[in-house]
């Protein structure tokens, strides 16, 4: 439209406007935004609880601490020599910083009972879940571990099993001597041949 067209049909102008102006996009872009600041604030909200009750848990720490300190303190003015006063103010120091220690010993202890208990429920959750899976794990691990140590005990006696070629290589004082696996021999024989060339 020309200048003088809209000037001349003013109307026309306001119904163009309106009709290539859309809300829609507008009022879900605001509900979303709406939504978005409802959802931050619960969550500022939370944090800011939860920060409390910290500075609650942490302000009732610092008063019992206080409170045993006071108790120490007393204990220590209660004497009546200057020297034993001193002793009992290094003294009531030393209880101090021992207890301090103590008390951070004991929630790291806190902290590890709690993380083998977990473990313990993840390891007893896996037993539940899959009873059949551990068994079968178990046995293949300790036919492993044994076939491990079988050639451990081997390699230390001088035996060594060529399996390409189907033999057992005895090195004894320099000499070696090869025994095949694949003959008709008996397996007492095999076994008793090993053992005397051993």
């Amino acid at each position: 439209m020309s200048k003088e067209q809209l000037l001349e049909d003013p109307t026309g102008l306001l119904r163009e406007t309106r009709n290539n102006f859309s809300i829609v996009n507008d009022s879900e872009s605001l509900k979303n935004v709406a939504k978005n600041l409802e959802e931050l604030q619960r969550t500022v909200e939370e944090k800011l609880m939860r920060k409390e009750d910290e500075a609650k848990q942490l302000d009732l720490a610092v008063r019992k601490t206080q409170n045993r300190l006071e108790v120490l303190r007393r204990a220590r003015n209660g004497t009546g020599d200057n020297t034993d006063a001193l002793s009992d103010a290094d003294g009531a120091d030393q209880l101090s910083q021992e207890l301090e220690l103590l008390e951070q010993r004991l929630v790291g202890l806190r902290r590890q009972v709690d993380e083998g208990l977990k473990e313990l429920v993840a390891i007893e959750t896996v037993r539940e879940g899959s009873p059949e899976l551990l068994p079968e794990k178990d046995a293949v691990d300790r036919g492993h571990k044994t076939d491990i140590l079988k050639i451990q005990v081997y390699r230390s006696l001088g035996i060594a099993l060529d399996l390409s070629n189907r033999n057992a290589l005895i090195n004894k004082t320099g000499t070696l001597d090869v025994v095949p696996l694949d003959d008709a021999s008996d397996d007492f024989f095999r076994t008793k041949y090993l053992w005397d060339r051993i």
